[in-house]
């Protein structure tokens, strides 16, 4: 029988191995002798981790669902270790476990000094106290021994609280955990590892806390009077994201910064924004990310390594399941199996949506490093721009009613694989184009997209990627394509209301289809020009456009285009005043839409006829061509057409005479504008409720909304929108007995109407100042 004597300890007594143990164990471990590291002073971002270990650990053995152990994973340097050690120092403040905190390192991703079961065991039962020559020589009674301890402790009323770092594998921190579930254990780990523990995945900091990270660091290293973070915040968030926000690399370039003091933070933004060398400027002495990368690293096998080299050439911010597959060359369920790993080992995140990968910046930059060594570079690009040139074409064909089936089996499949990867496929042409090799994804991809970026409404989007696809096919003999790229970008500044700048790209596209002799371009880009023409108040230009794109269509028994260009011709002749000619063509243009089952276009066809009957007087048949036309843009989910629809439906409501019905529209059109972002409808809908209060005689809130609807057109320069509201508030000022208001705003009408040649609307404005003007008295 071995002994011990420790005064005022806890007896403990076993027979292990046949032999009668009876130890005198101290009743409490000192936490310098376990080892436990220092608690840093600039912890910070990591509340909601902390009080949810905090909140575990006070209630831990309550409940089933109360597990005693906990691990914490997550990628090299992203802070566990600092994370247990600050919420082990806070479990002693509070005087939860008063029978201690034990601490061991595993160094288990480091193959010099990585701690086999055996050592590690012998390391916690010496900080416990017990004696080198009680401690069994086999590694299950030593298990036995070291769990018997930890129990006795426990029901001692002295349970230990137990902090494994750096476990690299199941078998390596199996035999050190606790088993009787009142002492609780918090392991770390790069891997989520299977060993029954609640997980608490660790991600990078938030750029505030990043920057409260290097704030705390500079004051703790050189006082408050470093007040570089608060002069610079800006270069302190730029020097936070070229760290990727981990706190590795936060607290290296915080420690740069204080070994020189009178270096700016934008001096170090600017070494490490080349992204070839930035792995290896983030180091200084001991600490270095690289050295942090490679031990997780060196445990990948073979086609892991493979996988995360070939996905870090993935342009965008993350990578399907499905792209990965054809970026490495595998089936999808190799590849999700390997992803699978690489996510286990945090080197590979998980998406918010399942099938969606993403790399963090800095591992990004290292696996582009290590995968400079691995052949078949090229091969795999081609691979993955191809899947996207392929699905691209697919979901634009189901967009464009091609027909379902095949790669999408509905629109709503096309719509949502361009919500996940049209980020992706911008990426992508920006890439090729610096590529020559590449150029072909980078002239086709844009015009694949443009369909989508119009139905959700990403105008921005789509002017710049095709501004992007411009400049490259500039110059280059392949005139098709350049072309449909200043037809596309013409649509696309429409839609942004640059009406002088979209109405030029289309002449361009044109005059290039007319030099190409190319009819049927010809008739798609005159088509696309007199709706330019149209919003930019040519009438009889657009009228021109669209009925030479009517012959060349049914020149090329193309009933579709026809009825398009049909349709907006009416629109033109609405405009012009040939309302008769205009709701013949508009019902011809209908009914071959509904014919060939174009359901948007003639959605579109209903609302134009509405529009052109209410300007007739038909009021009823407005309205029932308006709520129509709604009804099935909102089956198509087309909210952002479907918005500017239940105006045109409130003002055929409101000359009908039904000031609720057309309230009650109004107010969903500003609701579906809220929704998609679209802030020149949410000001034309605001204008017309505007008209509605004013006809209820809520004053008040009529020149609210005049005024909103205003302060939102600012930025748009001289759109004809703005004359109408100017024109209504100085109406209201009218019917309010306010001449001078009334004026003053009806005069800023004129310029507007003046400016976009609207000479009824010029003509009727003035009129009205005229007669205002004998309401003013004259000053003296």
């Amino acid at each position: 029988m071995t002994s011990n004597e420790i005064r005022d300890g806890l007896f403990f007594h076993a027979v292990i191995q046949g032999r009668d143990i009876t130890l005198q164990l101290p009743r409490a471990i000192q936490p310098a002798l376990a080892g436990l590291p220092g608690r840093s002073p600039v912890f910070t971002g990591r509340d909601e981790h902390v009080d949810a270990l905090l909140g575990d650990i006070e209630h831990a053995g309550e409940s089933a669902t109360r597990n005693a152990i906990h691990l914490v994973s997550g990628l090299g340097g992203v802070g566990k270790t600092e994370l247990i050690s600050q919420v082990a120092y806070e479990v002693l403040r509070r005087g939860r476990f008063p029978g201690g905190v034990l601490f061991i390192d595993l160094f288990g991703y480091d193959e010099q000094r990585r701690l086999s079961q055996d050592r590690a065991l012998i390391s916690l039962l010496q900080a416990i106290g017990v004696p080198e020559e009680v401690i069994p020589g086999d590694l299950q009674n030593r298990i036995r021994l070291y769990r018997s301890i930890l129990a006795a402790y426990a029901e001692a009323g002295c349970p230990i609280l137990v902090l494994i770092d750096n476990a690299s594998s199941v078998e390596q921190v199996s035999p050190l955990l606790p088993s009787d579930g009142l002492n609780l254990t918090l392991v770390t780990s790069r891997h989520t590892l299977n060993i029954g523990a609640r997980i608490h995945e660790l991600q990078e900091l938030d750029s505030d806390s990043s920057v409260d990270l290097l704030r705390n660091a500079l004051r703790v290293t050189r006082g408050v009077e470093d007040t570089r973070i608060d002069r610079e915040i800006e270069s302190a968030h730029e020097l936070s994201r070229l760290c990727g926000y981990l706190p590795l690399a936060l607290q290296i370039c915080a420690a740069i910064l204080a070994d020189s003091p009178m270096r700016p933070i934008t001096s170090l933004v600017d070494s490490l924004k080349n992204a070839h060398s930035r792995i290896d400027a983030l180091h200084r002495e001991e600490r270095a990310v690289r050295a942090a990368f490679e031990l997780s690293y060196a445990l990948l096998t073979e086609p892991e390594k493979r996988a995360l080299g070939f996905i870090s050439f993935s342009p965008g911010v993350d990578t399907s399941t499905a792209a990965a597959a054809r970026l490495i060359d595998v089936s999808e369920r190799e590849v999700e199996e390997i992803l699978l790993g690489l996510s286990r080992a945090h080197l590979v995140v998980q998406g918010p949506t399942w099938g969606r990968w993403r790399l963090h910046d800095l591992v990004r930059l290292y696996a582009l490093e290590e995968v400079a060594e691995i052949p078949g570079q090229e091969d795999a690009v081609l691979h993955l721009f191809d899947f996207y040139l392929e699905c691209s074409r697919a979901a634009t064909g189901v967009l464009e009613g091609a027909g379902e089936g095949g790669l999408f089996a509905s629109r709503e499949d096309a719509l949502g694989w361009f919500d996940s990867e049209y980020r992706n496929l911008i990426a992508t042409v920006h890439l090729s184009a610096n590529q020559p090799g590449l150029l072909g994804y980078a002239a086709e991809i844009p015009h694949r997209l443009a369909r989508y970026l119009d139905i959700r409404r990403l105008f921005n989007d789509w002017k710049d990627v095709m501004k992007a696809s411009l400049m490259i096919l500039r110059g280059t003999e392949n005139l098709e394509f350049e072309a449909n790229a200043l037809d596309s970008l013409g649509m696309a500044c429409r839609e942004l209301h640059q009406i002088p700048s979209a109405i030029s790209y289309h002449r361009e596209a044109v005059s290039i289809a007319r030099e190409m002799g190319d009819g049927e371009r010809l008739a798609k880009y005159l088509n696309n020009m007199g709706n330019a023409l149209f919003q930019g108040r040519d009438f009889q230009g657009a009228l021109d456009a669209h009925s030479e794109a009517a012959v060349l269509f049914a020149d090329r028994q193309d009933s579709l285009g026809f009825a398009r260009a049909s349709d907006n011709s009416a629109s033109a002749l609405r405009e012009l005043g040939n309302t008769e000619k205009a709701i013949e063509l508009h019902r011809e243009s209908v009914r071959l839409f509904r014919d060939a089952g174009a359901t948007e276009s003639e959605a579109r066809a209903l609302s134009h006829m509405g529009s052109t009957l209410l300007e007739v007087g038909c009021y009823d048949e407005a309205v029932t061509a308006q709520k129509r036309a709604s009804e099935l843009l909102e089956e198509l989910n087309l909210l952002g057409v479907a918005g500017h629809t239940l105006i045109n439906l409130s003002y055929a409501l409101r000359a009908n005479g039904d000031l609720d019905g057309a309230l009650d529209a109004i107010n969903e059109s500003l609701a579906v504008h809220e929704s998609v972002d679209d802030v020149v409808g949410k000001a034309r809908a605001l204008n017309q409720r505007g008209l509605l209060y004013t006809d209820m005689g809520d004053l008040e809130r009529a020149a609210a909304d005049f005024h909103e609807s205003l302060n939102i057109l600012s930025p748009f320069g001289s759109l004809i929108d703005a004359g109408y509201v100017y024109a209504n508030l100085g109406r209201l000022y009218g019917i309010s007995e306010r001449p001078v208001e009334a004026i003053d705003n009806l005069e800023k009408a004129s310029v507007v109407f003046s400016q976009g040649q609207a000479e009824g609307d010029l003509l009727i404005v003035r009129r009205l100042i005229s007669e205002l003007s004998f309401a003013v008295p004259d000053s003296k």
